[in-house]
């Protein structure tokens, strides 16, 4: 089995680093809105637009494990040694990290809310289950009937489920995988058609029959389909796909049973599988150019939806209009990009190199975002809500109100809220991921090496 060190995806790993931004700026969003309420006042909040519908980060991520797992164990042979390891990594490399952020809010609950577990705060938390419990299934991942004690980890519930489905699968031969994925696929689809399912999975039915597994089994098709060779249009594709993740993030609007089940497996699920596909392939051909476009296109979208000034709560017809306008424009400023680069090609090739050049430095940022990631999907709630707390205490001062005080009028409040929150969690992302999970991924690297690698299996025929 390959270690993922030595076939990281630099366009898979762009896209984790996207994901997580995603996320983030959709809880800057959530945050800020509960803030101006908490101040009594009425302002809505600066950061809106599609970015309320962030939370589709989550999706891309979960489309991207699917990938990443096929990916990983392209040459593995089927048998419970080579299974063993790979859950033996999987599960090192999530638990570790995620007892260290759980155990930081847990620390912060005991000493804000007592041991008892009997306050309103606890019950809130938990769901009025007892304390005990509750830590206990939050800290292994478990489904129940709340959140983990930290929120965000109610993903990686989900991400163990795929982790062991993936792991029995590796006791099969590797030819039956397509077989396997489409029989989960139908299980799944089954099961939440017969209303086993619910937007939240609280127990493990409705876990294992949740819509968003098919987001995990879209992404393990799509690396099914890379690591057999078949990389088809991954340019005009990867154009194609940015523009339906953008079209469903300015779109969507408020959030419901639907939306949190089929709906967003559909508008963010589908065009993610499909993005996740075709960047594949251009990591594969050394094709980063296209990128280049692509980038453009959801930069005018996003920038143009955002001066609409329309979010989940606006009436639908407004938001699908504003839609088709800012996807078509975006689509536009992809076009003029590739034929602008047609021309420094023909005209000033220099230049042309320097452009792709300054791209590459802009990449290899995106890769070191997306190496943060996971690191930035734990800590950002934790960041934000201490931020929240200092701008609380500081926008008492009527002096400090224009900067401090969210909800008071005018932008600035505003800005330097969602910019402080972005930094912060950026810094703090960088130091877990280079103080605590880097060197813990490369221990348990030595360690899985000790235990299942002295001696190498080679891969049999399919």
């Amino acid at each position: 089995m390959d270690s993922e060190a030595d076939m990281k995806l630099q366009s898979i790993q762009a896209l984790r680093g996207l994901a997580a931004m995603l996320v983030l700026i959709f809880h800057i969003h959530e945050l800020e809105v509960l803030a101006i309420a908490d101040n009594n006042l009425t302002e809505r909040a600066w950061v809106g637009g599609l970015f309320t519908n962030g939370y589709a980060g989550v999706d891309l991520f979960f489309v991207i494990s699917g990938f990443i797992m096929v990916y990983v164990t392209r040459n593995s042979v089927s048998g419970l040694r080579q299974a063993a390891d790979f859950l033996f990594g999987r599960v090192t490399r999530i638990y570790p990290v995620w007892w260290a952020f759980a155990g930081c809010l847990t620390i912060y609950m005991f000493a804000a809310h007592g041991l008892s577990g009997q306050n309103t705060a606890w019950q809130k938390a938990s769901f009025g289950q007892p304390m005990v419990p509750f830590l206990i299934k939050s800290f292994l991942l478990i489904p129940q009937p709340a959140f983990p004690i930290l929120n965000v980890g109610w993903t990686l519930v989900h991400e163990v489920y795929f982790y062991i489905m993936f792991t029995l699968f590796m006791l099969a031969p590797r030819k039956w995988l397509p077989v396997l994925l489409g029989v989960w696929a139908a299980l799944v689809t089954g099961g939440a058609m017969m209303g086993l399912s619910n937007p939240v999975a609280m127990g493990w039915v409705s876990l294992a029959v949740h819509p968003m597994t098919l987001e995990f089994i879209l992404g393990a098709i799509a690396g099914l389909a890379i690591t057999n060779g078949l990389v088809w249009r991954s340019g005009v594709l990867t154009l194609v796909a940015s523009m339906l993740l953008m079209a469903g993030l300015c779109y969507q609007g408020q959030e419901s049973k639907s939306l949190l089940l089929w709906t967003r497996v559909l508008w963010y699920g589908v065009p993610a599988a499909l993005l996740v596909y075709a960047v594949a392939g251009l990591d594969l051909q050394a094709r980063h150019t296209w990128l280049i476009p692509a980038l453009f296109g959801w930069l005018v979208t996003i920038g143009l939806y955002q001066l609409t000034g329309l979010d989940g709560d606006s009436a639908d017809a407004a938001r699908r209009g504003a839609t088709i306008l800012t996807v078509t424009v975006g689509g536009i400023a992809m076009l003029i990009v590739i034929w602008f680069g047609w021309l420094l090609g023909q005209g000033a090739p220099e230049l042309l190199q320097r452009t792709r050049a300054f791209f590459r430095h802009v990449l290899d940022g995106a890769v070191k975002l997306g190496d943060w990631s996971f690191a930035l999907y734990l800590c950002h709630l934790i960041v934000l809500s201490g931020l929240r707390v200092v701008f609380s205490l500081l926008g008492r001062s009527d002096a400090l109100a224009p900067l401090f005080r969210l909800g008071h009028p005018g932008v600035l409040d505003n800005l330097a809220f969602a910019t402080s929150g972005i930094v912060c969690t950026l810094l703090v992302s960088w130091l877990s991921y280079r103080m605590y999970e880097q060197p813990l991924t490369v221990q348990f690297g030595r360690l899985r090496k000790s235990l299942f690698r002295r001696v190498q299996p080679q891969p049999t025929p399919a």
